[in-house]
């Protein structure tokens, strides 16, 4: 009976009745923590849906920009893809000191601290966006793109625009991040994600008007990111309509506030710049290394494997909200259960994934791409599963612990280990071949990683079962 209440399918089972349940009472302990697993079950298959949708936009926009760009200027924007995730962290943490502080007064049922702590963030958004906006304008043009993505001189103005035009589009997302934030903060995923849905929606329908319109790189770039940020952005404003209590307002721009944001970001903002190096890294020493057209091949596994890696993220996120409002509510044994859970269930997802792609990945990505030069070896299609099933395990990880609101170890070795792996990928670059470095890269700034983050979960739950004790 216990293995059967343990099997693949008692899971499945629990989360449809999940999902599919009535709102619960909370206001008791029971009821609370059904409400609880209802909201992550419903926001988790909505983030899902709406990551299935970017996917899969992005899926079927390879066989349609990659004949018409070129593989160099396919290869631009996949490099400049990369570059985002470096941008991510120049709102310097804010929308997770946001979200953290947030998900505190949600549960504690607080309604007047949330406008203060929304106004102070979006004095601070505002002129990060306009300076962001400047940089574009003024920097990016004198800078040598070309110097670190070497690119052929036809493309090298296309390239300095595609960059420009990716941080302004960039710069107007920071207000939908914050607004994604907002939502997540009081386990509202599920609207926020079914918003994302539909703008990555029209995201893939603009790809085949601006290549029906024979309309340039950068202004497909525009389009291809600019939409889920407008529905976002549109969200956010009926939100407020309905929600008086979270309006933001100049006369609430309090520095108290600011301070104690910024206090969480700037820790999250290191975690998060560890995550974005690892992340994106790979790709951009492996170009400056060898070149933009060398790394297709990487950059479309990269992209395969990251159907599963994104899915797991987006099915994880709505645990960091649950984790911080059970923790002020001191539902420590919830915590734990679920703590075990989405490990089991992570592992039920990645594994059988890994061994699918070890066996049919390169035949995969022919049939996506219908172009054999682009095609990864066998040992690249390896090594980026089990990068895969690494970035697993620390998802997991980053969703408890981030939950739990405990940054400073995340910002040390989340933030050091990676700079270590991009370093020594760079410095054995002339010796070792493109997969060699892509190897070691991981397992420096991976591997270690995740065994680091391991410890410090332990202790904390150890910590936690000796004051039970107390």
């Amino acid at each position: 009976m216990k293995n059967e209440r343990h099997s693949p399918m008692a899971y499945i089972k629990n989360l449809k009745n999940t999902v599919f349940s009535e709102a619960h009472n909370t206001n008791t302990p029971e009821g609370r923590s059904k409400e609880r697993n209802r909201r992550i079950a419903q926001s988790a298959l909505a983030a899902m849906s709406a990551r299935f949708s970017n996917i899969f936009t992005g899926l079927l926009t390879v066989p349609v920009t990659l004949p018409y760009l070129g593989i160099e200027q396919f290869g631009i924007w996949m490099a400049l893809t990369g570059f985002i995730a470096f941008l991510s962290f120049s709102d310097l943490g804010l929308s997770i000191g946001l979200q953290t502080k947030l998900t505190q007064c949600h549960g504690k049922n607080e309604k007047s601290e949330p406008s203060f702590l929304i106004s102070s963030t979006l004095v601070l958004i505002i002129l990060i966006a306009l300076i962001l906006i400047l940089i574009g304008y003024l920097v990016i043009p004198n800078v040598g793109v070309s110097d670190i993505i070497p690119v052929a001189k036809n493309n090298n103005q296309i390239l300095i625009e595609t960059t420009q035009y990716l941080i302004y589009t960039f710069s107007f997302g920071l207000f939908s991040t914050v607004i994604q934030r907002v939502f997540e903060s009081y386990q509202d995923g599920l609207y926020s994600n079914l918003l994302l849905a539909f703008g990555r929606v029209f995201s893939l329908l603009s790809v085949y008007l601006c290549v029906y319109f024979e309309l340039s790189l950068p202004v497909l770039i525009v389009f291809f990111m600019g939409f889920p940020f407008l529905f976002l952005f549109v969200g956010g404003i009926i939100l407020l309509i309905k929600r008086p209590w979270l309006r933001p307002n100049i006369s609430k721009v309090k520095l108290r506030y600011i301070k104690e944001i910024l206090k969480i970001g700037c820790l999250a903002m290191s975690a998060q710049v560890g995550a974005s190096v690892m992340s994106t890294g790979p790709l951009l020493v492996l170009t400056t290394q060898f070149g933009a057209a060398a790394i297709v091949p990487f950059a479309l596994a990269q992209r395969l494997f990251g159907i599963v890696s994104m899915m797991l993220t987006m099915a994880l996120s709505p645990l960091w909200p649950a984790y911080g409002e059970a923790k002020q509510r001191g539902d420590w044994v919830w915590i734990k259960s679920t703590l075990k859970k989405s490990t089991y269930l992570s592992t039920l997802i990645v594994i059988p994934f890994f061994i699918f792609m070890l066996f049919l990945g390169q035949q995969i990505i022919l049939f996506w791409s219908q172009n054999e030069a682009v095609i990864p070896e066998f040992e690249l299609i390896l090594v980026c599963s089990i990068w895969m099933v690494l970035l697993a395990g620390v998802r997991v990880g980053s969703m408890f612990l981030n939950g739990l609101g405990e940054f400073k170890g995340q910002a040390v070795y989340g933030l050091v280990l990676p700079v270590i792996a991009v370093i020594c990928g760079m410095q054995f670059s002339n010796t070792f071949s493109l997969i060699e470095n892509l190897l070691l890269m991981i397992l420096i700034g991976e591997l270690t990683r995740l065994i680091a983050m391991k410890f410090e979960i332990r202790n904390i739950l150890l910590g936690n079962q000796i004051n039970d004790v107390k």
